[in-house]
């Protein structure tokens, strides 16, 4: 089996002449880039790269002049490089070969812009050629700055900042940036060399509450794909705004060291501070220093009055008043200064001399006395009536303990029967019985044939002498007071679940009634 070799790469002429190829450059035995951007003051690079098989004699790179063509480099295989004089240390070849023919020209002029034609001498064939265009580009220079006038507050609208993309090749493209309300006025300026200047000035009506505001001027140059931000900040002139510091309305006579201040907001800053006092002249020992008045001395009654700062700069005067009044000195209580007694522990008897005693004014007694009585007052309202609180609590809860346990026989209620008929002899039997109750008759049991005499014997039995109804027919709601069973005696009471013979089923009551021990459980 025949074993494959790894493919041989291509030369470099013919590498290169396939990225050419593929990025959009003329194919064919000489290839050059049509179109080349050279920077003025850079450098440029020309590129011809030469595929053709014949003997090659000569290649040369020539421009075209005003329908001329003049003769810039030649590369001889025999007899080596040939630079023009004009040309001479700006053009080299940076890889001379018979496929290479590249050339670098330094520091770009204005008048380096034309065609240039790589040409290639062959043999016998002739002559084989490609032509590259050559465009300069200048950057433009940026610059930003104010208006021809000052902004100042009030006036009417003017340039506030002047942005300007100078001597661009293309023209650049000049604009501003801003949430202020302005408008851009833009002007061009073409040159001789084919560089133009673009000037944008945005105006503004002037206010003292935009200055320091920023705005921001883009350049973009589109040959160079770049663009530029320069932020600039709006200054804006006004007259002063005056405030006067100080005076604390506590100003009372023999205070020391005290002063008036005199803050202004101008622009620019203020070239003078002038004090003066309202139909008084001010005094000769106040010291004046620019924006503060001071008092060198203890203040007397004299000088209260009415106080003036008035402030000035280029764009005129304001001025701030203050009216000072001196209060009469506060009144103090003098401390005792004469030093105490010192005893000795020797010559102590008793604990007397050791007793503090504070002398306290009378105004002081006197209001002590008056807050002591208030206090004692509040506090005896506030017992009392806490009192009379807890006795009501007291009372409710005695009222309420005693509604719930009466001493009824029963502490559950009857809720009646599902026979409505039933329901209402019960009632009549309830109305007739007697509400007091004798205790003596409480022993005395009740009879089946007593409880139900108005019911037949089939009922009687079926529905009282359940087991089930025995359990549930007292309920919540209705009560059954115990004297119903007044003058009833139960016989063989043995036979029913309420009793039993061997204990004392009957106890007493708080309310002086007797119930059952049973039901007092369930």
């Amino acid at each position: 089996m025949a074993r494959s070799e790894a493919p041989t790469p291509p030369p470099l002429p013919l590498l290169l002449l396939t990225l050419l190829s593929a990025s959009g450059a003329l194919t064919g035995p000489v290839v050059v880039d049509q179109k080349v951007s050279a920077i003025l003051g850079k450098n440029a690079t020309l590129k011809c790269f030469v595929t053709v098989k014949e003997n090659i004699t000569q290649i040369s790179w020539e421009k075209q002049k005003y329908g001329t063509t003049d003769t810039v480099a030649v590369f001889h295989p025999k007899y080596g490089i040939s630079i023009q004089e004009s040309y001479s240390g700006r053009v080299v070849f940076t890889n001379p070969s018979s496929k290479d023919a590249t050339i670098l020209i330094t520091k770009v002029r204005f008048s380096d812009s034309g065609n240039y034609i790589c040409k290639v001498v062959t043999f016998p064939l002739g002559n084989y050629q490609e032509t590259s265009t050559v465009i300069v580009i200048v950057e433009p220079t940026i610059t930003v700055g104010s208006g021809p006038e000052p902004l100042v507050d009030g006036a009417n609208a003017t340039v506030a900042a002047v942005c300007t993309a100078a001597n661009g090749k293309p023209e650049a493209v000049v604009s501003w940036e801003s949430d202020l309300i302005g408008e851009q006025e833009l002007t061009k300026i073409s040159a001789p060399n084919g560089t133009v200047t673009v000037i944008n000035r945005f105006k503004i009506v002037p206010s003292r509450f935009v200055r320091k505001r920023p705005i921001t001027c883009i350049v973009s140059h589109l040959p160079l794909n770049t663009t530029i931000r320069i932020p600039y900040a709006l200054d804006v002139q006004y007259a002063p705004e005056v405030t006067m510091m100080g005076y604390d309305g506590n100003w009372f006579v023999g205070r020391e060291n005290v002063q008036l201040k005199c803050k202004a907001d101008a622009n620019p800053s203020p070239s003078a501070y002038v004090w003066s006092r309202l139909e008084k002249e001010l005094q000769e020992d106040l010291q004046i220093e620019n924006d503060t008045l001071t008092f060198s001395r203890p203040l007397n009654h004299n000088d209260s009055g009415i106080y003036i700062c008035e402030v000035v700069n280029i764009h005129g005067h304001r001025k701030k008043q203050t009216v000072v009044q001196i209060k009469d000195p506060p009144t103090t209580t003098p401390l005792c200064t004469t030093a105490s007694q010192m005893h000795s522990l020797t010559s102590l008897t008793s604990l007397d001399g050791l007793t503090p005693k504070i002398q306290i004014p009378p105004s002081t007694l006197a209001s002590v006395k008056n807050d002591s009585l208030g206090t004692m007052i509040g506090g005896v309202v506030g017992g009392a009536l806490f009192l009379m609180l807890v006795i009501v609590i007291i009372i409710m809860f005695y009222l309420r303990h005693r509604r719930t346990f009466r001493g009824d026989y029963y502490t559950k209620q009857y809720a009646g029967t599902a026979n409505p008929e039933k329901d209402s002899q019960m009632n009549v039997i309830q109305h007739q019985i007697d509400p007091y109750t004798d205790y003596e008759k409480i022993e005395r049991k009740l009879t089946p044939n007593n409880m139900f005499q108005d019911y037949p014997a089939a009922d009687q039995k079926s529905e009282w002498q359940n087991e089930d109804n025995i359990k549930n027919r007292y309920t919540e709601g209705v009560e059954i007071p115990i004297d119903y069973y007044e003058d009833q005696k139960i016989p063989n009471a043995s036979q029913y679940d309420y009793f039993d013979e061997n204990e004392d089923d009957l106890v007493s009551h708080l309310d002086g009634s007797i119930i059952s021990r049973r039901e007092w459980y369930v």
